[in-house]
């Protein structure tokens, strides 16, 4: 894992499908994840899709969707003045349920300070996030 890297694993007693359906459902992160204020799509839920992210705390964000595998999980870019914040959420099915992965990188010119600005705070409140998201997909 790179040095501007950070993630979080949870087990979540669910199917792939829906916790796939709850991210598909840009519009309502906010349900679930404390540090996004809203989002939303300007197409389908699907690879090459942008849209606009806006964080709790900071500045709204252009976000591109370079990734979805169904039942997979799913990737989206920020750009970030000449650098970007990648957001990886990775499925694996086992035989207790889906263990569920949020990694995030910072990659460009920024990188470093993008670590320590976003990524710190990021890093401390992710498990509260998986949390949040495993409440909310097991309770649906």
């Amino acid at each position: 894992m790179s040095p501007y890297s950070l993630q979080s694993s949870i087990l979540i007693h669910s199917d792939p499908e829906a916790i796939q359906a709850v991210y598909a459902d840009v519009a309502n992160w906010h349900a679930w994840d404390p540090d996004t204020r809203s989002a939303q799509l300007d197409g389908p839920f699907a690879a090459g899709s942008t849209g606009k992210l806006v964080p709790s705390k900071g500045l709204p964000v252009r976000m591109v969707v370079t990734e979805v595998r169904p039942g997979g999980g799913f990737t989206v870019q920020c750009p970030v003045f000449g650098s970007v914040m990648r957001f990886e959420h990775v499925l694996k099915t086992t035989a207790q349920g889906v263990e569920l992965t949020h990694r995030v990188t910072f990659s460009g010119w920024l990188a470093s300070l993008l670590m320590r600005w976003v990524g710190k705070p990021l890093a401390a409140r992710l498990p509260l996030t998986l949390a949040r998201l495993k409440q909310h997909v097991e309770e649906c």
